[in-house]
C-alpha cells in the first residue's frame, strides 16, 4: 500500500497509531482512491481530516492517545449506542457517583488527579448534551442495585438517570437479571459511536481499550444490541426498575 500511494511504510505506521501523525491531504486522498472509497465518503474523510487537525478542548487536560480519540469521536457522534454492565453509564454519571468510583476503583490517584479526571468527565457531558446526538444506552440491572458512594448517592444518581430519560434524545433500558446469559456477557461493556463518515466500536478491557472499525465487526456490535433491546424492559419498565431500586 504504501509503494501504492508513494509514502514511506513507516508513515502508514504513524497514520494507524491513533496518537501518530496525521495524514496530508494529498496522502489521505490517495489512500482513499487505493482503496476506491466514493466521492461523498472521502469528502467527509476529508472533512474530519480537517478537523482533526485543530486543537480539541481536552488538550487542555493533558488527554491524548486512545482516551483522547475517543472523546473525539464522542463529540463528533450523530448516533452514539452503548452497552455497561457494572456501572452506570460516563455521561450520566453525577459529581458524587464519579468521586465514590474513583475512591473504590482507584485509591491511588491523588485528589488533584481524580479534579482533572472529573472536570474532563463534566466537559464531556457537557458537549454531549450541547451536541444532543442520539443516545441509546443499555444497563445491566446488577449496575443499579450496586451501592457506589452510599445510599445517599445511588439515589441521586438513579434521580438523574430517570430525569434524562425525559430528553428527546436519550434511551435508556434496564436488561434485567431475569433474562439470564445474555449476547453481550462475552465482550463487556462497549460503545458503538457512528459519525458519519464512519462507525466505530470501542471496547473496554482491563487496563487497555480496542477501536474497531471494520464494518463487519461493527455491524456484529451492532447486532448484540439488537439482541439486548429485544431482551431488555421498554421505557415504562425501565423507569418502574429504577424506582424501585431507588427506593
Amino acid at each position: 500500500m504504501a509503494r501504492a500511494i508513494d509514502v514511506a511504510p513507516s508513515s502508514i505506521t504513524r497514520w494507524e497509531d491513533p496518537s501518530g501523525a496525521i495524514p496530508r491531504r494529498r496522502d489521505l486522498h490517495a489512500l482513499l482512491e487505493y482503496y476506491e472509497v466514493s466521492e461523498g465518503e472521502t469528502d467527509l474523510y476529508l472533512e474530519l481530516r480537517e478537523r482533526a487537525r485543530g486543537s480539541g478542548w481536552w488538550q487542555r487536560y493533558g488527554i491524548k492517545g486512545d482516551y483522547g480519540t475517543y472523546i473525539g469521536l464522542e463529540g463528533d457522534a450523530r448516533k452514539i449506542e452503548r452497552y455497561d454492565a457494572i456501572h452506570i453509564p460516563g455521561l450520566f454519571q453525577t459529581e458524587d457517583y464519579q468521586r465514590a468510583l474513583a475512591a473504590g476503583s482507584m485509591a491511588d490517584l491523588g485528589q488533584e488527579e481524580i479534579d482533572r479526571r472529573i472536570g474532563v468527565r463534566k466537559e464531556r457531558q457537557r458537549v454531549w448534551m450541547s451536541a444532543r446526538p442520539q443516545t441509546w444506552v443499555i444497563v445491566d440491572e446488577a449496575a443499579v442495585h450496586r451501592r457506589v458512594g452510599g445510599a445517599a448517592v445511588m439515589r441521586a444518581q438513579l434521580e438523574h438517570v430517570i430525569g434524562l430519560m425525559a430528553e428527546p434524545h436519550v434511551t435508556v433500558q434496564l436488561l434485567p437479571y431475569e433474562v439470564g446469559v445474555h449476547a453481550a456477557m462475552e465482550t463487556g461493556p462497549f460503545t458503538v459511536i457512528d459519525v458519519g463518515a464512519l462507525s466505530v466500536v470501542h471496547v473496554e478491557q482491563h487496563k487497555s481499550v480496542l477501536f474497531r472499525d471494520d464494518p463487519h465487526e461493527v455491524e456484529e456490535y451492532l447486532r448484540v444490541l439488537d439482541k439486548l433491546r429485544m431482551e431488555a424492559h421498554g421505557d415504562a419498565k425501565t423507569k418502574a426498575g429504577l424506582r424501585s431500586a431507588l427506593r
